[in-house]
């Protein structure tokens, strides 16, 4: 399937941010609409917070998020934990052989930290018309 260049636009959005020393900052309203993006119902990551707690959870954790998630970026560091997620096999075909390792996928869970701060990392590094993606 062809990127139109997208792949090639988004290299050079990171060369130019890491060559100009610019950091990223992120803001309450690039958390708010993260959280707006994230689907809900999905299976809980190692974290054990489902997705809903944090929709649901209000302007104030959406600041303290904020905050965090401006602390990752300064100091360049992740906790392991955060960084977590539990693989869980898939069956692709329930008619077919259960016992057959190809009948099945793995399917990798994350925490919704995670899930959160990569919607906001992704929407920094966003190639020009695919911010809404």
């Amino acid at each position: 399937m062809p990127d139109d260049g997208a792949q090639a636009k988004f290299y050079e959005k990171v060369k130019m941010c890491t060559e100009n020393n610019s950091d990223i900052n992120v803001c309450v309203q690039d958390v708010v609409n993260a959280i707006g993006k994230q689907k809900k119902g999905k299976a809980i990551g190692p974290d054990d917070i489902a997705m809903e707690a944090l929709v649901f959870g209000g302007n104030q954790l959406c600041v303290h998020i904020c905050m965090l998630f401006n602390l990752f970026i300064k100091f360049k560091y992740l906790p392991n934990a955060f960084m977590q997620s539990v693989i869980i096999p898939l069956i692709k075909c329930k008619s077919g052989d259960l016992t057959d390792v190809i009948n099945y996928r793995a399917i990798a869970i994350s925490t919704s930290m995670s899930r959160l701060f990569e919607t906001v990392i992704a929407h920094h590094f966003a190639v020009d018309g695919d911010s809404d993606k």
